[in-house]
Formats: C-alpha cells, sequence, structure tokens
C-alpha cells in the first residue's frame, strides 16, 4: 500500500493513482484501495470550502475564481532560502486537483503566487451565484460545525494565527485547519469574496491520518473522524481559536 502526496498525478502516462483523496468530499472511495494520492495542503483546504458550500446551496453555485498566495517555505525548512520577489506560478496544479473530486466541469478557475512568507497559505475565493448572493453571516453559519474550519475576526495575519496555536499547548504548533478570516466576506450583487489561511503541512497530518484508517482498516467516515478526532483535538483547537479571535462588539 503507498500514499502519495500533492504534487503527483492522478491523470494520464504519470499517474500514480485513480483517487485523488479528500475526506470531506470521498473518504468512503479510499476503502479498500492500494495506492491513493492526498491533495495538497492547498487542494485540501479548498475541499474544506467548497463542499460544505455545494452542500448548502447546490445548483445556486455559478462559479469559483480562487487565488492562492502561497508561502514560499515551511517554517521548518531553515536552509530554504525566502527571496525577495513575487512569483507567478504558470498552469497551478491545484484546479485540476480539486476537479478530481469536486467534478471535472465544475466551474472552478485557480490562479496562483508565491510570496515571501512562512506563515501559511492565503486563498482568495470568489463565488458567484445565480441571483442575489448570500449575506456574510449565512455563509459564515455553514461553518460553524465543520471539522477543521475555523471562523476568526480579529486575526491581523497568517502569523497572528500561527504564534497563537503555538503557545496554546498542543503537540503541534499547526492549527491543522482552515481559518475563515470573516471580517474580510464581503456580499455584492451575485458575488460573495471570502479569504481563509491554510495551515499548509499542519492541515494534511489528519487527512492522511483519515486516509490511512480507510487504506489498513476500512473503517466508516465516523469512526474515522472520531479516532483522528481523539490525537489531533481539532475541535478544541476551533473553539480556543474562534474565543480569542472573537468577533468584537
Amino acid at each position: 500500500m503507498a500514499i502519495y502526496q500533492g504534487g503527483e498525478s492522478v491523470v494520464g502516462e504519470e499517474s500514480v493513482s485513480d483517487l485523488l483523496f479528500n475526506s470531506r468530499a470521498n473518504y468512503s472511495l479510499a476503502i479498500g484501495k492500494k495506492h491513493v494520492m492526498q491533495g495538497s495542503c492547498n487542494v485540501t483546504g479548498m475541499g474544506r470550502i467548497l463542499e460544505p458550500l455545494r452542500d448548502k446551496f447546490a445548483d445556486k453555485l455559478i462559479r469559483f475564481d480562487v487565488t492562492l498566495v502561497r508561502r514560499w517555505a515551511d517554517i521548518e525548512q531553515i536552509e530554504k532560502q525566502v527571496p525577495d520577489t513575487i512569483e507567478m506560478t504558470e498552469s497551478p496544479h491545484h484546479g485540476d486537483d480539486v476537479k478530481m473530486y469536486f467534478g471535472k466541469d465544475a466551474p472552478l478557475f485557480v490562479r496562483a503566487i508565491k510570496v515571501p512568507t512562512r506563515q501559511m497559505h492565503l486563498h482568495i475565493m470568489d463565488i458567484r451565484f445565480d441571483g442575489q448572493a448570500p449575506k456574510p453571516s449565512e455563509i459564515h453559519d455553514i461553518f460553524k460545525n465543520e471539522f477543521g474550519v475555523a471562523t476568526l475576526w480579529t486575526a491581523k495575519g497568517t502569523k497572528d494565527v500561527r504564534d497563537f496555536a503555538k503557545n496554546i499547548g498542543f503537540n503541534f504548533p499547526d492549527t491543522n485547519m482552515i481559518h475563515i478570516h470573516a471580517n474580510m466576506t464581503v456580499s455584492i450583487g451575485d458575488t460573495v469574496q471570502m479569504m481563509y489561511s491554510d495551515d499548509q503541512t499542519g492541515i494534511v497530518i489528519p487527512e492522511n491520518h483519515m486516509l490511512l484508517q480507510a487504506m489498513l482498516f476500512g473503517k466508516s467516515y465516523e469512526e474515522a473522524f472520531s479516532h483522528t478526532e481523539s490525537i489531533f483535538h481539532m475541535k478544541e483547537k476551533k473553539q480556543k481559536l474562534e474565543s480569542h479571535f472573537a468577533r468584537k462588539n
């Protein structure tokens, strides 16, 4: 059995598997598989946002435009220089990868740039609706009980979130989740714009654990989720993050 990292392919001659895994979208398809590709941190993060939106709004969704503002290197990669430039990524793989679980004909457009930071990725997502778009509060309500998605109001930047995560006493300095920056959500006409930060390496770790349980033990989603939660304490992390960065009256 093998799990392949994000950046590999599930199409063409270089395909390593016929399944790109995202626990929010296709957990059951990984049960009994021998070879599975785990989506990258950006691909995983988009799934945690897109799938709840599709569940709620279904055919009211017309188009998604996503700009990925990517970190240049991980925090632990101290030997890797972070150059003083903004680099454009030609033909980023992320959009095609997301379509492997979201739908090959999905109206999803992705552009990507790399910026000189080690502090997470930031996604800027414009969501177009058929008719009047929901209010920001309606968007935020969708994610109240979502696994691995925290809604924050007062974080000034990605480093604020990482610094807080580092000091709340968990085994990993990562939050292992997506952080919706709720103060940046805007609804105008048929479009909602939202921004959320993606905890790079940390977000994929619990995903890998979910995938292991599907492949090795054939566990149901509920069983795998419960065991993963007992290790990573995602609900508690979410509660602490949302409390610390709560909306100020």
